[in-house]
């Protein structure tokens, strides 16, 4: 007898359960924001990364660098970019006129083999920001790691991690663009 009170009423709490849950009309999507777009006002030009000269005079080439430091540091750069900038760019276009234009020379590095055991890992770079209406901006840029925790302790996970830094002290920079600045550990 409780089986045939029990029945009913489980039938009647299904049927109700399933007639809510398809009685909600259809939803209104919102249309999603645009997708901000790069402007002059919100972004930066940064042509490739190049080899400069060391303070010794000695020019600087790819065969010095292992780790492919102007990639990294470019990375770097996107990844950190905060207001007013959101964008980088490798080179100028209609849409981006009159943005500011950061070029960046890699003036030293040392970056021996062996990670941990091949002693310090070291990255000095020279930038020039160049604005419309408005003096250039220079900056020098560097530093420099002994220890490295992280995994693996590879001589290229040294010197991306030194890469990294940089792009944060140099989108830091961009903040307040001050001429003759000294980023980093200097």
């Amino acid at each position: 007898m409780t089986i045939r009170l029990f029945l009913p009423t489980l039938v009647t709490l299904a049927a109700t359960m399933l007639t809510a849950c398809g009685s909600r009309g259809p939803t209104t999507v919102e249309a999603a924001a645009p997708e901000p777009q790069a402007t002059a006002h919100n972004t930066v030009i940064l042509p490739s990364v190049t080899y400069g000269k060391t303070p010794e005079g000695l020019q600087l080439s790819k065969s010095d660098d292992p780790c492919d430091v102007p990639a990294s540091l470019a990375t770097a750069i996107e990844e950190q970019l905060e207001e007013p900038y959101a964008f980088t760019v490798p080179q100028p276009s209609p849409s981006v006129a009159g943005a500011p234009t950061l070029r960046i020379q890699i003036i030293d590095i040392l970056a021996n083999a062996g990670g941990l055991y091949g002693g310090p890992k070291i990255v000095h770079l020279h930038g020039v920001l160049e604005r419309p209406n408005a003096p250039a901006a220079e900056f020098t840029a560097k530093r420099q790691m002994f220890l490295y925790f992280g995994l693996p302790r590879s001589t290229c996970s040294m010197v991306g991690s030194v890469a990294y830094d940089l792009g944060g002290d140099i989108t830091a920079w961009l903040k307040n663009p001050a001429d003759g600045a000294k980023l980093g550990q200097q």
